[in-house]
């Protein structure tokens, strides 16, 4: 008699590899649309360039270590997410060049699909943050700023008191001509307010325009309500663990608020982080990535906890203004620590501990 066997999981749903990537890919549609609306058709190009050099890649990898070829979303995914994360000045250079070392070196090299250490686009990110510094620090003005009207009026004639004096800013275009980090970081760092509630008046001008993405900024990163709309898709259909967006967000909030309470009008206050710079893309599409993040519950959170406090400290102290890159790429670092850590004990472990030491015992007796 011959018997048939095969590594767990033995219980299937019929979900597939395929079918979860082109979920991922579905929630990031209305995301990238609004990108081409804010900064033009050149963005396309962008995408197309990306996607293209991520498939060859893929395919090169695989012709060379005579693995085979199947369909991979995958890589479509790392290549719409490395374009998101980018300015709108970055040329098809820096993405040809960004898409190879995230498709080659950061997943290939480790033996592809699900054996990667670190999230390829933000690798591809990283790299080109060093070898393209000016580009990577040069956020135009969008060509479009939908809804830009309302905000005129919202913040029209608007004078702030800070710290016991009247300062008139130029607050129509403020997020526009600057991301809403930069503008918070270096415009008025350190001069914000004199108290966290003071600041949120400052700040609450902002936020809808925040929240609808009408700002400067990546080219997928502005719209914090497309994004959320993505990741709610995401988690109503149990594509991505719901501990890490929420365990991100508190951390985040938590220890951002106690900064403020601690130092006020030194830092934004933590609405205005959540809802400003990469927090939202990172959360839902890139610290949630099945092979990077742990799977037990308990590491989940542990992860996601790591991820959202490595980030608030980084944008109350670092030089620049974002740091979600740096921190996810950091949470994926400790990933196979705290998944080993955290590991669940195999069925029938526990209660096969519990007879050994209870035989023990008894033999000491």
């Amino acid at each position: 008699m011959n018997f048939y066997t095969e590594s767990s999981p033995h219980i299937k749903d019929g979900d597939t590899t395929q079918k979860i990537m082109l979920r991922v890919i579905i929630a990031l549609l209305p995301a990238i649309i609004f990108s081409v609306v804010l900064f033009g058709y050149r963005v396309i190009i962008l995408y197309l360039a990306s996607i293209i050099t991520c498939i060859l890649s893929t395919i090169i990898v695989k012709k060379v270590r005579k693995k085979p070829i199947l369909p991979d979303y995958a890589s479509i995914i790392t290549a719409l997410l490395l374009v998101m994360t980018l300015p709108s000045t970055a040329t098809v250079t820096m993405v040809v060049i960004g898409g190879v070392i995230a498709i080659v070196f950061a997943k290939e090299v480790f033996g592809g699909l699900g054996s990667n250490i670190f999230n390829p686009a933000l690798v591809g990110r990283a790299f080109l943050q060093v070898a393209f510094p000016a580009q990577m620090t040069m956020y135009p003005v969008p060509e479009r700023v939908p809804f830009l009207g309302i905000f005129e009026n919202i913040v029209k004639n608007l004078d702030i008191a800070v710290s016991e004096a009247t300062q008139s800013i130029e607050a129509v275009g403020a997020l526009t001509h600057a991301t809403p980090l930069t503008f918070m970081k270096f415009t008025y760092a350190g001069n914000l307010s004199s108290s966290l509630i003071e600041q949120i008046k400052f700040e609450s001008h902002y936020y809808l325009q925040m929240f609808l993405g009408s700002t400067g900024g990546a080219i997928g990163e502005t719209s914090f309500l497309l994004l959320l709309i993505g990741g709610i898709f995401l988690l109503t259909t149990k594509t991505i663990n719901w501990r890490i967006p929420l365990g991100m967000f508190i951390s985040l909030f938590i220890v951002n608020l106690l900064l403020n309470l601690a130092m006020p009008g030194k830092f934004a206050s933590p609405i205005y982080q959540v809802l400003a710079g990469g927090f939202c893309l990172g959360a839902f599409f890139m610290a949630t990535d099945m092979v990077t993040c742990p799977t037990s519950p308990l590491g989940a959170w542990i992860y996601a906890l790591l991820i959202g406090l490595v980030l608030a400290i980084l944008r109350a102290f670092g030089t620049s203004p974002e740091y979600t890159m740096y921190s996810i790429l950091i949470g994926n670092m400790f990933m196979p620590l705290i998944a080993m850590l955290t590991r669940p004990m195999p069925f029938g472990k526990k209660e096969a501990i519990i007879m050994q030491k209870s035989q023990k015992q008894e033999g000491g007796k």
